[in-house]
Formats: C-alpha cells, sequence, structure tokens
C-alpha cells in the first residue's frame, strides 16, 4: 500500500471513530434497517446521525462522482473505505437498491439531465426503488415480457403487470422492462424505463410468503404514464440494460450483507445450544467449519473479481450469485440445525433469535431464484465460462 493510501485508511480510522456511534458498529436486526425513501425512517437517533454522516461525506456512494452526490473517491480509496468499515463492525446506512443496481446502470448509460435528475436523489437516499422485470409469463424466460409501452406525445402509456417484485408496497419509483415493439426477435423489442409509482391506475398485491412477511408484490398497470425522458437508452435497446443491471444484482446477492441482510452465524447458534454432546453434533459442527471455510473463499473471490472487473470482464463474477446464495441457504439450514430437534418454530408464534432463524431460513429459499434462477445461472457458467453447447 503507498503512503497516499496509508494516509487515507487512517484518515478513514479517524472519521469512523469520530463519526459512528457505538450501537452503529453492531449486527443489524431487521426491525433497524434504514430504507431509502421519499418518506425515510430513522429507528434510532444514532442511525439517523449515522446515515447524515455518510451523506455528507458522499460515502454511500464513493466511487460516484461528486457532483452526483458520490465521494469521488477512486478503486482503491473505496476497497479501503469498505474494508475499514467492516473491520469496525459499521452497519451500512441505508439499503438502497438505486444505489446498487440502479445508479450503475445510469452512470453507464444515462444522459447527463438523467444522471443530474436521479443520481443524487439515489445517493441521498430519498427514492425507495423496487426492480419490476419479472411477469406472470416472463419468469426465467424474461425476454417474454408483455407489459406494453406505447408512445403518445412525450410520454408512454403503460399497460400489464409484473410479478415477485420486492417491495413494491413502499417504493416511490420502479424500473422496469417494457415492450415497445413486437419483434422476431423478443429482446429486440424491449425498452428500459423508470416509472413513478404515485400515481393512478396502479394496483399493488403483496404476496405473503412461508415466512410470514410479504416482501414481494404482484403490480398492476392501467394506461399508467412514463416519461419519455426517463427511458434508458434508445428505445428498444432496454435488453442491454437489463443485462448490466442484472451483473449488478447478481454481484448484491453474491454480498447479501452489504445490504443489511441479518446475518447469524451458525457456530454461535451451534455452542448456545442445549444439545452440545447430542449424536450427531460432532458430524454438524464440522460441516459449520467447512462452511465458514466455503464463505471465506467467496469473500476473497468477491475481491479478485472487483479488481479484475476494473480492466475487463471477470469470468468468476458469473460463479457468485449461484454459489453465494446457494451457501446463504446452507447456513440458514446449519443455523436450524443448531437448535437441535423442535428448533424451528412457526414464525408468528416464535419469538427473539429464534424467529430471526425462522424467518430467515423461510426466506433465503427464494435468493436461489430470485436475480435468475440457480438453474439459470449453471446454464450460464455452462456456455460463457465452459464454452459448452446450449
Amino acid at each position: 500500500m503507498s503512503n497516499q493510501l496509508d494516509s487515507f485508511a487512517t484518515e478513514v480510522d479517524g472519521w469512523i471513530q469520530e463519526n459512528c456511534p457505538q450501537s452503529m458498529r453492531t449486527s443489524m436486526p431487521v426491525s433497524e434497517q434504514v430504507w431509502a425513501s421519499s418518506e425515510i425512517k430513522f429507528p434510532t437517533a444514532d442511525s439517523k446521525s449515522w446515515f447524515d454522516a455518510m451523506v455528507s461525506k458522499g460515502w454511500c456512494t464513493p466511487e460516484w462522482p461528486v457532483e452526483y452526490g458520490g465521494g469521488g473517491l477512486s478503486f482503491e480509496e473505496a476497497k479501503i473505505l469498505r474494508s475499514r468499515l467492516k473491520f469496525f463492525g459499521c452497519r451500512p446506512a441505508q439499503i438502497n437498491f438505486g444505489i446498487s443496481m440502479l445508479g450503475p446502470v445510469i452512470l453507464e448509460f444515462g444522459t447527463d439531465d438523467q444522471k443530474k435528475e436521479f443520481l443524487p436523489k439515489i445517493s441521498r437516499g430519498e427514492i425507495w426503488w423496487c426492480q419490476g422485470f419479472s411477469e406472470p409469463g416472463a419468469g426465467s424466460d424474461l425476454a417474454n415480457v408483455s407489459t406494453s409501452a406505447k408512445l403518445k406525445g412525450d410520454d408512454y402509456i403503460i399497460s400489464g403487470s409484473k410479478i415477485w417484485t420486492s417491495e413494491a408496497n413502499k417504493a416511490d419509483w420502479m424500473y422496469c422492462l417494457v415492450r415497445t415493439a413486437k419483434t422476431e426477435k423478443k429482446q429486440a423489442g424491449i425498452s428500459f424505463i423508470l416509472l413513478n409509482l404515485k400515481q393512478p391506475n396502479i394496483e399493488i398485491k403483496p404476496i405473503k410468503l412461508l415466512s410470514g412477511q410479504s416482501p414481494f408484490c404482484q403490480v398492476f398497470f392501467d394506461d399508467v404514464v412514463a416519461k419519455e425522458s426517463h427511458r434508458i437508452a434508445n428505445e428498444n435497446e432496454g435488453w442491454k440494460v437489463a443485462k448490466r443491471l442484472l451483473e449488478f444484482e447478481r454481484t448484491m446477492m453474491a454480498d447479501l450483507g452489504s445490504e443489511g441482510a441479518v446475518d447469524i452465524e451458525p457456530i454461535k447458534t451451534f455452542k448456545n445450544t442445549d444439545a452440545l454432546n447430542a449424536p450427531g453434533q460432532k458430524k454438524l459442527h464440522k460441516k459449520i467449519i467447512k462452511h465458514e471455510l466455503r464463505n471465506h473463499l467467496i469473500d476473497l473471490t468477491m475481491a479478485r473479481t472487483g479488481i479484475e472487473s476494473k480492466s475487463g470482464f471477470s469470468p468468476a463474477a458469473l460463479t457468485l450469485k449461484y454459489i453465494s446464495t446457494e451457501e446463504t441457504q446452507a447456513r440458514w439450514e446449519l443455523n436450524v440445525a443448531s437448535l437441535g430437534a423442535g428448533g424451528l418454530e412457526i414464525v408468528e408464534k416464535s419469538h427473539g433469535q429464534k424467529q430471526e432463524i425462522a424467518k430467515s431460513f423461510f426466506y433465503s429459499k427464494a435468493y436461489t431464484i430470485a436475480g435468475g434462477s440457480s438453474e439459470v445461472q449453471l446454464n450460464i457458467i455452462a456456455k460463457h465460462i465452459l464454452g459448452l453447447p446450449t
């Protein structure tokens, strides 16, 4: 590390010590997550203080240009910042799909006006975004989207529906795929549009899951209006934008902790159980240790992928979503196993850590579906890394 980067790391450490309250250096329960929103809510005074400090430095989006609300840091500086935040156990100041997925796409494909309109608001946590990709007839075959958008003057008139839309019932805006032309090649007639959800003729129905939560929704559009100026890239060229965004989504899903996902270490659950000497516990302990080693390897691969991506495409990036979400499911299965017989309780009747484990165990089943199922990811790996015929 150069002297300049050494000095920056020292500066970051001092800033964290001064600005990050001790309560923000602990694991974050779901009830204390801070979601970006036009009606943003802070569960504690410390969470607002930490949010304000990070936003004022532009460190929620450290590599974005300063004029768009970012920190203007280099790749190496941003890497140091993230590592020091992780070292001190700092919570994410905000959970924001705009930062992890949409923002990078706007930086790459957006016009100057779009960047000025949306990026500062995203960095400051002023918009809750949701993703409108999947439809009842377009899941793994995403190019089969049928929600239509017809240009009338300076506006698109949108009709159709989206499904499995995370947090749509709380969101302010949606970035979505719509069909703007019927073409022989389905991908060629798709456009990528930013849609304000605070308008008439939109119906949102939550979908209740096994976990007792309802983060997913179905959304219905009946002649809803979106500005032509809010289309990202040219008309009928939304597929390339969507593919790029899915890369960011899959990277995010490979690092769920950065998005504030609840994490309970299986080894801690195991050590706190009343059945340490029960039959099979030594075998379970070995499984947990192997899992932690695999998690460490995933972290190292993510770091290497970030470096490789700066100089071009990193093939390892294609594997991360698959291996990390599969491992996340294994993590919650190990937590449940560590609770012993009868440890998995009904969410509504449970409480404390057992309730968190039950909710996360059930919800983790969605990880290998969202953002492209594991089967789809294996096909991508086979085609683009192994060069196998499809």
